[in-house]
């Protein structure tokens, strides 16, 4: 079989919440993810996330990346990619976002910037990614190195009431019930990323594979080779798949890689 170049997006795909507590992997994703490997296939993360947390939660395991929706692309530990907000387009968005009385954060590399958040939530962030300062909180436009934004909802009253704030030329990836939704631009999504990954790297898109699960996999699964919706998915992103494999905790990315032969039981 010719070797493929898989990527994953993290939130809903690789790890999830499970029994109140956040950020949790599945064992079998681990397992499959090294049989991937011992195979001689690629394995790569794409996803909202920035790196740091890519290497906070799977440490050692990803050398090549497609993070920041897009924004930041690395391939075998060379940097690729990096895209960032202008101070005038974070002035602009800054001006839209504040006249909906939305709660955000501007996110970049290393660090965000929050807006309107309430002061239990810097804590909260600085000690899930592991950086006492993570998440700024008195900055100028000017200081800010941002590639994409997360919102923050209180509840499904506040989502409702802030949805206006998004138009079409915006993907809003938000679940129901979900308190937190990251925010990518069209043409500046996961699938440029995908792109610029490949012509650095010379794999072929047929010769890739990617899973997901949330709004902003759509353009990836419409970019790649073969795309794999978790059963835990949107809609949307089922449609676009051409397999669907079951949930985060049934082993989704186990029986999704045997399925298609990528992995020996």
């Amino acid at each position: 079989m010719k070797k493929k170049l898989i990527f994953f997006d993290v939130d809903g795909t690789l790890l999830s919440t499970k029994d109140g507590r956040p950020f949790c992997i599945p064992p079998s994703a681990l397992q499959a993810l090294e049989k991937l490997r011992q195979n001689g296939h690629r394995i790569a993360i794409c996803s909202g996330r920035p790196e740091v947390f890519i290497h906070r939660y799977f440490p050692g395991l990803f050398q090549t990346y497609v993070a920041l929706n897009g924004a930041h692309v690395v391939f075998d530990g060379n940097t690729v990619l990096t895209r960032e907000f202008s101070t005038e387009r974070v002035e602009t968005l800054m001006r839209h976002f504040d006249s909906y009385g939305c709660r955000y954060t501007f996110v970049g590399k290393d660090h965000a910037w929050g807006r309107n958040i309430t002061e239990r939530y810097p804590k909260w962030l600085n000690e899930a990614y592991g950086i006492p300062d993570y998440l700024v909180m008195d900055w100028k436009p000017e200081n800010v190195h941002a590639s994409m934004m997360d919102f923050l909802f209180r509840d499904e009253e506040e989502y409702h009431r802030c949805r206006p704030a998004f138009d079409d030329t915006m993907v809003l990836n938000y679940h129901p019930g979900n308190r937190a939704a990251d925010l990518s631009f069209r043409g500046e999504d996961k699938a440029g990323g995908i792109r610029a990954l490949l012509e650095y790297s010379g794999i072929d898109r047929s010769d890739t594979i990617a899973f997901g699960d949330g709004y902003n996999d759509i353009s990836m699964m419409e970019t790649v080779g073969f795309g794999v919706a978790m059963g835990n998915a949107v809609e949307e992103v089922k449609q676009r798949a051409g397999y669907v494999t079951s949930s985060v905790f049934e082993d989704g990315i186990y029986h999704a890689l045997e399925h298609l032969g990528l992995i020996a039981e």
